[in-house]
Parts: structure tokens; sequence; C-alpha cells
């Protein structure tokens, strides 16, 4: 016994060690130390140790260094030099790639600043495109995850030709989506930005008016009084951007800068906390969205959307989806946006990448276009080439796409720093069929590099929206054994919007009957009084009552049906009926008082009395349960269709009398 015990403690332990471990992950802590080297300082990270995913690529840091200035790195020993004298403060920033551990915090040191004229032209690093201009960009440090911190990293600069004062307007948190992604934490400026609270705010669900806003008075920096008008094409085009950036998203954040010269740069950096609801959204494309705001109208306003993806962990490799929920009723006009993303993590170069994507069943691959893709090449010929290409097909289980004649550098490439160069993606549009089960539906690709091992991603899930169905009904009930008792009904229904599967159906129905000849009811009494030994009284009262009777009704349907084609249903379910009658009646009553004499069989004598009708109105309520199967044909799921309703109700005296339905619905 005490060895089975022993053993049972043991399995427990090992079978529990790994739960446990994964719920109280240890703390982990970015450092580094920073030496003088030459001209600058030589910057050296020191990272905790990687906790390998098992199955995936070796485990490597990625590194975003802030100096402090207004400068920023990737490398991993950076190397800055200062034009200002003072301490700056450096912050560490790493991400864990293939990695299992906890995110590590970053770290913050102090690091003192020294002036040389030498340096007095050092150029400013930015995240804006090659050879673009742009005039603001946005870029992020690594993509979102739950409960992790995201630094945002925003260049503006002055393409005009005149010194400019303005604003900086960042939009966060989707209205798309029911739940906030990110919570501000701070913003980190190193050219004089201001908050500027009179526009951070948390924005109304609904697009702010601007109507009254005849005119803004502004003052450049150079002191001369612009006044900008509705009419004026550069206030409408900002104002359009803000308004429309204000009708997508839940909260914004300004800063006012000054003094921005002509063909000057500045980066200002932003700390968002990604919340525990981001989990709900992971796989899906978010957008965050900066707009340029110059007060002189002299140079233009401009905006630019940053598209990233949340992930569970920081794998390259990675499959992402524009939207993870979609409302039923407007799949048919949907259009859907993928992205495939791979790193090629070898020692070596890939010279043929290939991406099989699973395409799930309501997608229609015959309509897919590819949007954008990396490394950048054209669409392969018909005929086989030797150039680099972008190759496209389809197979049975989905989309392949294949880059040939390329070269993509691995990660762990001898002479190979920069990470992002080893990196490619696939973006494609794909449309959703009209008759697309109502079933959510994922993808997830397969990346071979060569003739390597594949790597699969993740898989992307998109969600249906729970969507209402409401129908109007009109229908005449009527009874078979019941006489003239039929009557018109009208009402509404709710059910889900063009259900699949078993569902349920609520119905609020109404009828009325106009007061019609009600059948004669003829009551009959006796009373019979015995005299031993003498004649015997029998008092014997017929009473006939005819009248008119209506009412108003109330019915309350509950019921589970199912669409077994897009042409047909059945269903079965209850319903609550409350009657309100109404009526007149008009009773004649006859008395007959006779003897009998116990020898003879006629009386011996006998009286009739008559009396006249007595008419009389009177209203009650009565209540009645109804059971049923029900079938529809037609257009089932939305639509116009026709009903046939059959089954049996309860009645007073608790016996089973059948009715029959028939009703035309339209279900939007």
């Amino acid at each position: 016994m005490k060895n089975l015990h022993n053993l049972f403690l043991a399995f427990f332990l090992l079978s529990g060690s790994p739960l446990m471990a994964q719920d109280a992950l240890p703390e982990r802590q970015a450092d580094f130390t920073f030496a003088k080297e030459g001209e600058g300082i030589r910057f050296q990270p020191l990272m905790p140790p990687l906790v390998q995913k098992a199955g995936a690529p070796a485990a490597y840091y990625t590194y975003f260094w802030e100096f402090g200035d207004g400068a920023f790195s990737r490398e991993e020993k950076p190397s800055h030099r200062y034009a200002q004298p003072g301490e700056h403060e450096v912050i560490l920033d790493a991400t864990a790639h293939y990695d299992n551990g906890k995110k590590a915090k970053k770290r913050k040191n102090k690091v003192p600043g020294e002036r040389r004229e030498a340096l007095a032209g050092i150029a400013l690093p930015d995240v804006f495109e090659e050879k673009s201009k742009q005039a603001i960009a946005m870029a992020a440090n690594a993509m979102p995850r739950a409960e992790e911190e995201l630094t945002l990293v925003i260049s503006y600069r002055n393409n005009g030709f005149v010194t400019t004062d303005g604003r900086l307007h960042l939009f966060f948190n989707e209205k798309k989506y029911k739940t906030a992604h990110f919570d501000f934490l701070e913003a980190r400026t190193h050219f004089g930005e201001t908050a500027d609270p009179l526009f951070s705010q948390t924005l109304p669900t609904h697009t702010l008016p601007v109507s009254g806003w005849t005119a803004l008075s502004l003052r450049s920096s150079a002191g001369a009084c612009i006044s900008w008008q509705d009419n004026d094409a550069t206030f409408s085009i900002l104002q359009d951007m803000l308004n429309n950036a204000r009708s997508a998203y839940r909260e914004e954040k300004a800063w006012r800068f000054t003094g921005l010269e002509a063909g000057d740069k500045r980066n200002l950096f932003v700390s968002l906390a990604g919340t525990s609801g981001m989990l709900k959204d992971t796989s899906a494309f978010i957008h965050l969205e900066v707009v340029f705001a110059p007060d002189d109208p002299a140079t233009a306003p401009e905006r630019f959307e940053l598209e990233i993806e949340i992930v569970a962990s920081h794998d390259p490799n990675v499959i992402a989806v524009s939207d993870n929920r979609v409302s039923y009723r407007t799949l048919g006009s949907k259009n859907f946006d993928y992205k495939v993303q791979f790193q090629n993590n070898g020692e070596g170069s890939a010279s043929t990448v290939e991406l099989k994507v699973e395409i799930p069943d309501g997608l229609d691959m015959t309509r897919m276009r590819p949007i954008k893709w990396h490394p950048e090449c054209p669409i392969c010929p018909k005929t086989p080439t030797d150039r680099s290409c972008l190759d496209t097909a389809s197979s049975k289980n989905g989309l392949i796409f294949t880059f040939r004649n390329i070269y993509l550098p691995g990660s762990r490439q001898e002479g190979v720093d920069d990470r992002d160069s080893t990196k490619g993606f696939v973006k494609y549009r794909i449309v959703a069929d009209k008759d697309m089960p109502k079933r959510s539906f994922r993808s997830r690709a397969k990346i071979t590099f060569d003739k390597n091992p594949p790597i699969y991603t993740n898989f992307t899930k998109t969600r249906f929206k729970t969507g209402i169905s409401p129908g109007l009904k009109a229908g005449y009930h009527f009874a078979p054994d019941s006489g003239n008792t039929g009557y018109f009904f009208l009402g509404a229904s709710l059910s889900p919007y063009k259900p699949w599967r078993i569902y349920p159906q609520i119905e609020l129905l109404t009828g009325i009957k106009g007061r019609t000849d009600a059948p004669d009811q003829m009551f009959t009494s006796a009373d019979t009084i015995v005299h031993p030994g003498a004649l015997t009284r029998i008092i014997r009262t017929d009473s006939l009552v005819k009248g008119r009777q209506g009412h108003l009704s109330l019915e309350l349907p509950v019921l589970l049906r199912k669409n077994f084609t897009g042409y047909f249903g059945a269903g079965v379910g209850g319903a609550l009926q409350i009657f309100f009658e109404n009526g007149e009646r008009s009773t004649q009553t006859r008395t007959i008082n006779s003897l009998v004499s116990p020898d003879k069989p006629e009386p011996v004598a006998a009286d009739t009395i008559l009396f006249a009708a007595v008419s009389s109105t009177y209203s009650e309520t009565r209540t009645r349960f109804a059971a049923f199967a029900d079938f529809t044909f037609g257009s089932v799921r939305a639509g116009p269709n026709l009903g046939i309703r059959a089954g049996a109700v309860l009645g007073r005296r608790k016996e089973m009398k059948p009715f029959v339905q028939v009703s035309l619905e339209m279900k939007l």
C-alpha cells in the first residue's frame, strides 16, 4: 500500500509539474552595459537565457534601443554618438522569438553624453520607407501580444518650404472590435512636443459634428496669422482625415509640436500596453493611425495607417486574417484579406519559398488575387523563366504561392546582420460564397524553404457574429371539428439569421374574430318529488341558449426548427394561447310541472310555463395550451415562405381539439 501511495504521488507530481511551471513562469529582466568606443558609446545587451519552444527553430532575441535623444536602433550591439552633453535615458526592449518564457522586462539606464563639434551633423534614424516623400510614418518594435508592452516610433518631417507648428494625432482601439486592444502608457518626446489635452480623449461612438466651425485661426511659427475657412482645401482635407479616424477608432492622443523647419525630421515614442482582451482577436489584422496636422496651410497634412497582426507568440512564420468576426448578413459582399509572413532561419540563403495555404469551404479560390508580396517580383509567366517571379496556383485543398529564383538570406547566415532582410510575406484577397455555411472557419499555411522540412504556421479563425432575423407573419387559423370558428391572425417572428443547424424561433401572434352566430346550446334539469302512496311530482326545466360571440387572441409559440434545404424546413413546438372573448346571449326557458301516478304511465296532470327570452352581454378570458408540428416551403432561411402548422389544443374540459394554421411569412 505504501508503494502504491508513493507511485501515485510521483505520477501526480510529474504530470502536474508542466502545468505548475506554465502558470508560474519566472520573471526575466533585460540588462545592458555600455562603454566609450571611439567617438561614441558601444552598447552590449545582457539577456536572460531563452526557453526553447519544442519543435521550433532555434530561439533568438531581437532588440530595440532608444538612446534618449530621439534616435533608436534595432541592432544587437549598436554604437551611438550623442550631439548634446548631459545624461540620456537609454531603454532596451528585447523580444524573444520561438521562446516559451515570459517577456523580459525592458531596462532603463542613464548614460552620459558628450558634446563634440564634429558631431553636429548626426543623421537621425527614422521609419520612413526608402526613397519615399512621406511626411509621417509609424512602426512598432514587435507584433502586439496580450499583456505585453508595445513601442511605437512616429517619425514626422516638414516637406514644405516654411517653418510650421502643428499637431500629431494618434488613433488606436478600432471600434469594429468589441474589446479594446491597448491601454495608453506614456509618450517620450525629445523635441519639445507637448500633450494636447483638447484632443487626447476617448472618442464617442459616432462622428463628431463639425457644423459651425466657420473658421480656425492659427498662428504659424513665423508670426503671421492665418485663417482657415471651411472652403479652404487644406483645412477640408485635414478635417476629413480626422473625422474619418474618429469614426473608426475609440481613442485619440495628440501632441503639439513647434518650430518644425523645412526639411527637419523628428521622432516621437509611444508605449501601449496590450490588454488581456486582445487574446480574443489573435491572428487578426488590427490598425493604428497617425495624422500629421501642420498649422501652416502651405504644408500638406498627411495620414499613415499601420497594419499589424496580433500574435499568441513571437513566431515570424505566421498567418493573419483581416476579420476574425464577421456578420453573416453582409457575407455576400465580404472580402477577406490574408497575410502569410515567413522568415528564413537557416544558415544559408533560399532560392525557392513555397507557401501552401489551407482554404476553408465557402471561400471561392477562383476569385483570389494577390495584393502585395515581398520579395517584390513579377507574377510568373505561363512559360518557364529563369527570372525571379511569384507563381500562384490552386489545389484541391487550397492555394499555393511559390517564390522562384529569389535570394532570401538566412538569419544565421554569416555576414547577415539585418534580420528584416530574411523575411517575406504574401498578402492576398479572397471572396466568400453567398451560401457559405454559418460555421467558424480557419486557415493555416505550410512554408517550405528549398528542400528543407516544412514549417507550419498558426491557425487563423473567423467566427460569425450572432445575426437576428425578424419576420412578419399573416395567416388563417381554423379548427376542423368546431364549426365556424376560424379567424385571421397577424404577428412577428424572431430567429437567427440564415441558420444552418437546429435553431430556436419565437413568435407573437394576434388574431381577431368579429361576432358570429355561436352554436345553440341546450341545458336540461329535472327535479323529482316522491310522496309515498301518492302521486309523484316531476319538475323539468329546459334552457335554450342562442347568441353571437367574437374574440381577440394572443398567442406565443416557441419552437425548434431545422432547415433541411434552402427551400424546406420543419419544426416542433408549443404555444400559450389567451382568448379575450366577448358576445351576447339570449336564453329562453320552459318549465314542465307534471304529476305521475305509479299505476299509470301517462301523467295525470301537466302544466307548461314559458319564460320570455332574456338577453345579456358577457366577456371572459380563457387560457389554452397547444402542441404542434410546423412545415415551411419556399425561401426558408431569408425571404418569403409558406407555412403549415398542425396540432392540438388542450381544451377547458381537458380534451384535445385539433387545429390547423396556414401562414405566409417574410423573413428579413
